[in-house]
Formats: structure tokens, C-alpha cells, sequence
């Protein structure tokens, strides 16, 4: 479990203030809310990449921060938003190198670093990948690469920054399955930020509105997805519909 006790953080005329929130064992929990509306910065706190003023996350009670930088890379995955490839390793090389946490300094990876790799390029249909030049991906490709590189940790907890920004409806549907179907059956707590609510409604156990930095409402999709809720946190009316036990959630858009 995952347990975020007060997180606040401040950069510039921006900050996250008092942010609460837990994700047990098996569990998607997503933080959803507009653009700029703090998620990235939440994530980003929490994996430690930005520092908040005091030590606040916990997994399965013990403080994460206070962790080594190699303990904490065996427990916990990231995926960034974006990345930009620096060198044109083969997408095998870099999902091999999520697993640098487990070699020595001067240990170079083996056969069997490699099997796991590919894997996890199989289970995301990407084998076909494995040694294409990293740095000739598309958007989308490399973001499901990164996803793979997390996943060859074998994480206890996967923190994912809007996993399906780059990528097209049929691998926003596969991704966000892997991640449900990954949670389920390896009892990985997976932790995200989206923007779709319809996304969020599908795939989330539970969801954190997310609003100027703080949250504003966390709950199940059914309690927390309401007109009221979601207009106040986008800022634009919405119609919610059920249909075939799916809630579905559209903009009350105006025709000009």
C-alpha cells in the first residue's frame, strides 16, 4: 500500500497544498483533473523527483524518501509524460535498463535480463520492437517502451504520468488494461494522472479530482464522476449518460 500523508509543495506562483491520499494492494487509483491542475506535480512529489517540504510518502509504512535510491528504484516505477531519447540504443537496451537496480556498478546485463525485457515487450505486443533504434520511435511507441521499462522492475507500486498522452484509442484501451488486468493479478498499486474522465471512469478502482493543486473529491468512479463535481473541476457543463452499465460523460458543448 501507498499512503500520502500532507504533501504540499510550492514552485513559483504554483503549489500543492495538504494532498491526502492511499492506494492499497491491487488497485488503480487515478488523479484526474484538467491541465496544469497539479497532477504532474503530485506524481513527480511523490516519486521524489520534486522534493516536498516534508517526508509524506509511505509504502507499507515505511518512508519511501528515506529509502536509498536503489531500494526505492526496486519498489516503485515511473513513467514519465514525455522523454526525449538521447542516444540510439535499441528499445531492448533501454527496457533492459530498468533493471539497473539489480546489478552491481560493474555488472553488465545477462541473457536472462534480456528474456525479462522481452517479455514485457510481448506483453505489450511490441516485440516486433526489440531492435529498432529507440530514437526512431513515434511518440506513442516510446511511451509504451517507457511503460515496459517500469514493468521489467516488477514494481510493487507504478506511478504513471499520463500513460495514454501520446497514444492512439486502440493503445489507450490496451495500455490502461495492462495496467487494470497487471494489478489485479500481480497485486501492483498503480497510482496515475489522466485528463479523460471517460478513461478514468473505465479503468480506476478509485479516482482523486484534482483541482489548483488540491483534491477536491476521492471516491469510486459511480460516487465521485457527478455533473456537479466534474463542472466544477473542468469548468464546462457536462452531461453524464449510462449506458450498458458504463457511465459516459460528454461536454455540454455549444454549436457556433
Amino acid at each position: 500500500m501507498i499512503e500520502v500523508r500532507g504533501l504540499s509543495f510550492s514552485y513559483g506562483d504554483f503549489s500543492v497544498k495538504d494532498v491526502h491520499f492511499k492506494a492499497k494492494e491491487g488497485e488503480v487509483l487515478t488523479l484526474l483533473g484538467p491541465n496544469g491542475s497539479g497532477k504532474t506535480t503530485i506524481l513527480k512529489n511523490v516519486y521524489g523527483l520534486l522534493k516536498p517540504e516534508k517526508k509524506c510518502v509511505f509504502i507499507d509504512g515505511r518512508n519511501f524518501h528515506s529509502m536509498s535510491l536503489r531500494e526505492r528504484a526496486m519498489i516503485a516505477g515511473y513513467v514519465p509524460q514525455s522523454h526525449h531519447p538521447p542516444f540510439p540504443y535499441t528499445v531492448l537496451d533501454v527496457i533492459v535498463t530498468g533493471l539497473a537496480s539489480q546489478l552491481s556498478v560493474f555488472e553488465s546485463p545477462r541473457k536472462e535480463h534480456y528474456d525479462k525485457a522481452l517479455e514485457k515487450l510481448r506483453l505489450l505486443g511490441m516485440e516486433h520492437l526489440r531492435d529498432k533504434p529507440y530514437t526512431q520511435l513515434s511518440g506513442g511507441q516510446i511511451q509504451m517502451v517507457l511503460i515496459a521499462r517500469a514493468l521489467v522492475q516488477e514494481p510493487k507500486v507504478l506511478l504513471l504520468d499520463e500513460p495514454t498522452a501520446h497514444l492512439d484509442f486502440k493503445n489507450q484501451v490496451k495500455i490502461l488494461g495492462v495496467v487494470k488486468k497487471l494489478t489485479r493479478e500481480e497485486g501492483i498499486t498503480a497510482v496515475l494522472t489522466l485528463h479523460d474522465p471517460n478513461l478514468a471512469s473505465i479503468y480506476s478502482d478509485r479516482i482523486a479530482l484534482v483541482k489548483e493543486g488540491r483534491i477536491r473529491a476521492i471516491g469510486k468512479p459511480s460516487t465521485i464522476l457527478r455533473e456537479d463535481t466534474l463542472e466544477e473541476v473542468y469548468g464546462i457543463p457536462v452531461h453524464i449518460l449510462e449506458f450498458d452499465g458504463f457511465r459516459i460523460i460528454l461536454p455540454r458543448a455549444e454549436v457556433i
